[in-house]
């Protein structure tokens, strides 16, 4: 073969992650000129590349010579070439070898191997389990684009497209399906963060569905092992990990110690890959007819507090989200939970506007002053319930106590709960009536059990519910105030 080969090279399709916009591209090959040239003569070579924008073909990077070329009498050899291409794409990458030949004005550049279709952007690790490797089976449109690619299970490159957790030409690997995966949250996060960062997105697919923290151990679980290959064969750098995982943990024992063993998973995949790589985490969603409704709220309270404790760690709320079965997202939804993760990485990776589920804080008594200025009924008991992250106000489907999803408990047993009421003048606070005093030290929890609250308070802009939590402790104090035990 004349011109040029390629030896190493990026592969078409593939995602290089980007640094203060622009992404190192390492070229090796080797070259050797056309018989026909060496029957004219030929005076010199040098092997260029370039880069080529394949909206319009225009070039990005024009003819390069390359870095460090050898070569010999036959004038074949080697070469090696470090671009650093600017976020964006698609691109192809052209190389050639320019010819000189010892007749007097005469030159040539011979063809070269391309790489096609690659992109400079933002790689994103998908891992856990059915919710997070797609198990929507109805449908919904969310097509293909050309600014998401996707590494798929065998190792390959491609234009992302669902179902990503496929097995194709993969042969045996630790996240292989032993069913039928269908729409993943993902695409429609790639495409929203592509549109928002203005650069393409990488998505590798580590997730597998019903699988426990357990395998994701990193002294000994096959899939923690098999994410991290990945990530390797990826290059080694990616922009966060996309985590939603837990229901195979909502049983006693692994539930206890679900933040135990996240926080371990955290800090060795951050040792491992030796940067703080953030995570971008989802609590629960809910389980029709589930059982274990305390382990439920453990993981769910586990998933707040890892956000709340590990540095780099963010939550989404899923708990309004519509599902096609018992327990998985329906497709709709899922397009729906990828376009909110793509707002929050914008408001984590970017800069851009916050995107956060809204957080209790604190609890207290209403006085008597509050009552009257909200028109809360003077002879009741009220909680007053301090949120963050709360844009305008929260939108309440329903005022009824049963409805509120919020449930406490003191010493006597179950509290009650008539109403609950919000309002744009104070709009960080929710507030619930009581049907009887709190006699002392209670627990207060919200949306924890298998099956939470159809329709959870939200916030009015967002849309994202209410962060759960499970039995957060409410102490009584002198002056008459709770405040939440926030672990």
């Amino acid at each position: 073969m004349y011109g040029i080969t390629l030896m190493s090279r990026p592969s078409d399709w593939e995602i290089i992650q980007q640094k203060e916009g622009k992404g190192s591209v390492f070229l090796n090959g080797k070259f050797s000129v056309h018989p026909a040239a060496l029957e004219v003569g030929v005076e010199r070579v040098i092997p260029l590349v370039r880069v080529m924008s394949e909206d319009d073909n225009m070039a990005v990077i024009p003819w390069t010579n390359a870095d460090h070329f050898t070569y010999n009498e036959n004038f074949q050899g080697e070469f090696d070439v470090t671009l650093d291409i600017p976020a964006g794409g698609p691109y192809r990458i052209d190389t050639g070898l320019e010819t000189k030949s010892s007749t007097p004005d005469l030159t040539w550049v011979y063809r070269g191997d391309c790489v096609l279709h690659i992109g400079v952007g933002n790689l994103f690790i998908i891992a856990g389990q059915s919710n997070s490797a797609g198990y929507s089976r109805d449908f919904c449109l969310d097509p293909p684009s050309m600014d998401v690619h996707l590494y798929r299970n065998r190792s390959k490159w491609d234009i992302a497209s669902h179902p990503m957790n496929e097995n194709t030409y993969a042969e045996t690997c630790a996240n292989e399906e032993m069913g039928v995966s269908g729409v993943s949250p993902y695409l429609a996060f790639g495409k929203k963060y592509a549109q928002i960062s203005n650069m393409p997105v990488g998505l590798v697919q580590t997730s597998l569905g019903g699988s426990p923290m357990a395998r994701w151990n990193p002294e000994n679980g096959d899939l923690y092992q098999n994410m991290i290959d990945k990530i390797h064969e990826t290059g080694d750098r990616c922009a966060g990990i996309l985590w939603y995982q837990g229901c195979s943990d909502t049983d006693p024992e692994p539930a206890k110690k679900y933040f135990e063993h996240f926080y371990s998973f955290v800090m060795a995949v951050r040792k491992e890959l030796g940067y703080q790589v953030p995570f971008f985490t989802m609590q629960l969603n809910r389980q029709i007819n589930g059982m274990n409704d305390d382990c439920w709220g453990m993981v769910r309270d586990a998933q707040a507090r890892a956000a709340r404790e590990i540095p780099g760690v963010s939550v989404l709320t899923t708990s309004n989200l519509s599902l096609c079965d018992d327990i998985h997202n329906t497709a709709h939804a899922n397009v729906a939970l990828g376009e909110k993760l793509a707002k929050q990485c914008a408001f984590v990776l970017n800069g851009l506007e916050e995107y956060q589920p809204p957080e209790v804080i604190k609890v207290e008594r209403v006085n008597e002053d509050e009552k009257e200025k909200f028109q809360l009924e003077g002879n009741r008991i009220w909680l007053k319930l301090t949120c963050v992250h709360v844009k305008n106000c929260f939108l309440l489907y329903s005022t009824a106590g049963k409805d509120s999803g919020f449930t406490l408990t003191d010493s006597k047993g179950n509290v009650e709960i008539l109403h609950i009421r919000g309002n744009r003048e104070n709009k960080n606070h929710l507030y619930l009536e009581l049907a009887r005093e709190v006699e002392d030290e209670a627990e207060l929890s919200f949306a924890w059990q298998a099956d939470p609250i159809k329709h959870p308070p939200v916030d009015e802009v967002t849309f994202l519910p209410l962060l759960s939590f499970y039995k957060s402790h409410i102490n009584l104090t002198i002056n008459k105030e709770f405040r939440l035990d926030v672990k």
